[in-house]
């Protein structure tokens, strides 16, 4: 599943061998050092994800529920206007998806 939060944007997966865990990864480190400060970051260079986590699901859980609980903006993209090149990435998959819409829209 793909997350993208004010902290920053996450893939949360099963882990491949740990049924009860998530593999939390990022592009960057900062949404992982944020969310979750007392795990140890692994970095893979060679990874398409550079930075990940091993966090049993029951301790992953609290912390993405809290984050959407604490939802209070009326503009997702307004409200992580702090970085600006958060922001224009976050504005390049807004159109993306926006086109998506649009030519599903077109098949109807």
């Amino acid at each position: 599943m793909w997350l993208f939060t004010t902290y920053g944007f996450l893939s949360v997966v099963q882990h491949n061998s740990m049924p009860e865990h998530f593999q939390i990864k990022s592009r960057v480190a900062d949404p992982l050092r944020e969310l979750w400060p007392d795990h140890e970051i692994e970095v893979i260079d060679w990874a398409d994800y550079r930075f990940r986590i091993t966090i049993e699901k029951s301790v992953a859980l609290p912390v993405l529920l809290e984050v959407m609980g604490s939802v209070d903006y009326t503009s997702f993209k307004g409200a992580c206007g702090q970085d600006s090149r958060y922001h224009l990435t976050l504005s390049k998959v807004w159109n993306i998806m926006y086109s998506y819409q649009s030519e599903m829209e077109s098949l109807i």
